[in-house]
């Protein structure tokens, strides 16, 4: 039993990253290298939630889907412990405003959260591309409530940003964004069944992230997945993260511009 409670525990904080997620950085930059930047992210735990009733079946020698009265019971039960909980108050406008650095502006936000779903859209300006890696959304929270991977992009959604400045070009880079990847590793390192494995994997083929980069220069080079004009596009699913190979991973958005 104890063993069973162990491993609920931790795939349950691999879900907490999982199913519907769906994160996106866009920015569009001037020749000054000022302009906008969108963070996005959406986050549907109910993949989460249908696996723990799942697993509590099994640990009570039930066999089986779980029934409709069954999961309605659970999703409640689920709501009203995420009411209790104190880390996950969005931080206000007026919160993050006061926290941006000096020449970053708030310029629109919003926060829903319905059910088991949660979406969070932020538009800011900048003066300079480097600003970004500044932006602080909320605070870190404790290592108890930090949640899976202690944290999450909501976050610092442009933390892993780098622009260097060669002289006749410019080299924009950033961390490959892969939210799931240690607590998929964790999972697999476990002793579980066919089924068990098998609700892990359908519970990540909702995963994306994605960034997006429009600029007035000329691209010498880049290892986007796509283009659209003159947008470069890294566009990611479970799929493409599974077959990206260490050096890749370790390469992540990388584009160079003629200035």
């Amino acid at each position: 039993m104890k063993k069973t409670v162990s491993v609920v525990l931790a795939l349950a904080g691999c879900l907490a990253l999982a199913g519907c997620f769906d994160v996106e950085q866009a920015m569009t930059l001037q020749k000054d290298l000022s302009g906008k930047a969108a963070f996005s992210m959406s986050v549907d735990m109910e993949p989460m939630m249908l696996f723990m009733v799942r697993m509590q079946r099994e640990m009570a020698g039930q066999t089986g889907e779980p029934t409709a009265a069954e999961i309605a019971k659970a999703r409640e039960e689920f709501l009203a412990s995420r009411k209790t909980e104190t880390t996950g108050r969005p931080p206000s406008k007026e919160e993050i405003e006061k926290s941006l650095p000096a020449g970053v502006k708030l310029l629109d936000s919003s926060f829903k959260e319905d059910g088991l779903k949660l979406a969070a859209n932020f538009v800011f300006g900048f003066d300079h591309i480097s600003k970004l890696s500044q932006i602080q959304i909320a605070k870190q929270a404790d290592a108890e409530g930090s949640g899976p991977g202690g944290g999450n992009p909501f976050d610092s959604p442009f933390s892993g940003l780098q622009v260097k400045d060669e002289g006749g070009t410019l080299l924009l880079t950033t961390e490959a964004m892969n939210p799931v990847a240690e607590q998929k590793a964790q999972a697999e390192g476990m002793d579980l069944s066919p089924e068990m494995k098998k609700q892990v994997e359908d519970s990540l083929k909702g995963l994306r992230v994605a960034f997006k980069i429009d600029a007035p220069f000329e691209v010498l080079e880049h290892n986007a997945t796509r283009k659209e004009g003159r947008t470069l596009i890294w566009e990611y699913d479970i799929a493409s993260l599974e077959k990206m190979t260490p050096e890749q991973a370790a390469q992540g958005v990388r584009v160079r511009f003629k200035k």
